[in-house]
């Protein structure tokens, strides 16, 4: 039987759904500083979110909540009823925001949900997704 390896040891596929290219740069830093190895793709809407899932076959998703026309919510809806194994993050920029939809989101399926002000928390997140959330840690020698 195959062992488990970590994430960091792996190229990763994350979709990322968030309207401001600042934003999408940070959460990319974020994971760089913590060593993760990755491709992404970047969308902005609903039309390009779901046209991601579908071609780009992501392993995370990172979303934001609130977007001018689209919504974390459901874009965390349309991800589970298409990808349902793949770890979803909500990553917000409102406390006030977060916390009363902290139980909606958990509730929907999502595997984490962390503020913009505190991305040194991503990280942890992506790991507690991956070991704890889905149970999908990457068999070693495995490839996609």
């Amino acid at each position: 039987m195959p062992g488990k390896v970590s994430i960091v040891d792996k190229v990763i596929r994350i979709l990322i759904l968030e309207d401001r290219e600042s934003d999408a740069d940070l959460m990319e830093f974020a994971l760089i500083d913590a060593g993760f190895t990755f491709t992404s793709r970047r969308t902005t809407d609903e039309k390009t979110f779901l046209r991601g899932l579908v071609e780009f076959s992501p392993d995370l998703i990172l979303s934001d909540y609130d977007l001018p026309q689209y919504s974390g919510a459901l874009a965390l809806a349309e991800a589970r009823e298409r990808l349902p194994d793949v770890p979803f993050i909500l990553v917000t920029g409102a406390l006030d925001k977060a916390m009363e939809v902290v139980g909606e989101i958990l509730a929907g399926g999502a595997s984490d949900l962390v503020l913009k002000n505190r991305l040194d928390l991503l990280a942890p997140a992506i790991h507690r997704a991956f070991g704890f959330g889905t149970g999908r840690l990457i068999p070693a020698g495995s490839e996609r």
